[in-house]
Formats: C-alpha cells, structure tokens, sequence
C-alpha cells in the first residue's frame, strides 16, 4: 500500500485477504490513517494477489480495479487457482476495470488539486511468472512495486506450467530488459518478502 500524507487517499496493491478477519486488519488501518483507496493495483492475476478486491470494490463503491484484463482472461479462475496452489479460502474478487498495459502512465493521488503533488506512475510488463506481470514504476520516487517478477536475491516461479503463465527465459528476458536498466538506487517492492535495490539485485542475484 502506498499514501499520500496531504490528500489522505491511498493505493491498495495486490490484496490477497482471504478471511473477513484479515480483511479487518487492514480496514482498521484504513481507518486508522483516515485513508480513502484511489485504486486497486493487480501486478497479476494469481489468485493469492487478487482473493480481496472484492472487499475492498463492496466497502469502497465505484473504486476502479487496475492491471491485465489479457493476464486476467488468460488464467484459469480463481477458484481453480486456489485448488491448484493449495489455498483453501473463501474467493472475494472484482475483476479489473480499467486495462494497463505496457508504456501506460497514470498519476496518483488520481485526482489533480492544487497543493497535491501527484506522483508519475509507469507500467512495465515483465512476463515468465503470469502471462503479464505489470510492475508499477515511480520514476520521481525510484521505486517500483515489482509483484512476483522480481524478489531480494530472488526472482518469481516460472514452473507452474503454460496455462499459469510460466516461462522461465522469458522472465529473466523481462527483468534484464526492463527492471535492471532502473537506476541503481530504485528501490523495489517485491509481492512477498523484504524490500530490496535494483543495484543489490544486479551485483548479488545468482538467477540473473
């Protein structure tokens, strides 16, 4: 998740809350922080990243959903996802509503006020770990919100098979082409486990 201070609204990015339980947890900090959600951002459509749109898009009405309407068609449904990987929880998910692609930019807060600065927001899709793993770049900010493409010393799974998007040459392809060509000191926020740099990635990675 990421905020802005000034005009308290928010982006939620990957919710995979899969119990009312855990949805509290993170209603309770919404509210805490008097945040109001922007949008939704789905780096891609497995189901762990996807299971709790739908809480949000029923809390938050109208909230537009962010990311691959290509990815999300081309996978299997959630519900067999979840078979699949193992996952044994209730779905709640809303499908995308606005389609990103690559060499998309949008601007967050979404919302242009005067005294708000809005941050630049580029999309880069990096396939091998879904059919399109959209990573979301804030070049003012040198970050990037990178979804299972790429992780600390690690980078995403790839043998899950054609229908779940793998391809493991294609996702190396995808993180040397787009990611490591970022300036060093981006720092990237991976779907799971800690933070990391693209310079750490570059000089420490053993898969690329």
């Amino acid at each position: 998740m990421i905020w802005d201070e000034t005009s308290k609204r928010c982006l939620v990015v990957d919710p995979g809350m899969c119990t009312d339980w855990e949805w509290e947890r993170v209603h309770r900090f919404l509210q805490y922080n008097e945040l109001t959600p922007d949008a939704v951002l789905i780096t891609h459509n497995h189901s762990d990243h996807v299971m709790g749109t739908g809480y949000l898009t029923k809390e938050y009405k109208d909230l537009p959903v962010y990311g691959s309407m290509e990815d999300q068609n081309h996978l299997p449904p959630i519900e067999l996802q979840n078979r699949f990987f193992g996952i044994d929880a209730i779905v709640h998910y809303a499908p995308i509503t606005r389609n990103l692609m690559e060499g998309d930019t949008f601007y967050f807060p979404l919302e242009a006020k005067e005294g708000v600065k809005q941050h630049k927001i580029e999309v880069l899709d990096c396939p091998g770990h879904s059919h399109h793993g959209l990573c979301f770049y804030f070049p003012e900010d040198k970050m990037i919100f990178s979804g299972d493409v790429l992780f600390y010393c690690s980078i995403g799974r790839s043998d899950f098979g054609p229908a779940m998007g793998g391809n493991g040459p294609l996702l190396v392809n995808s993180i040397v082409q787009k990611l490591l060509v970022l300036p060093a000191e981006t720092k990237v926020y991976p779907g799971h486990g800690p933070m990391t740099t693209i310079e750490t990635e570059e000089t420490y990675n053993p898969y690329l």
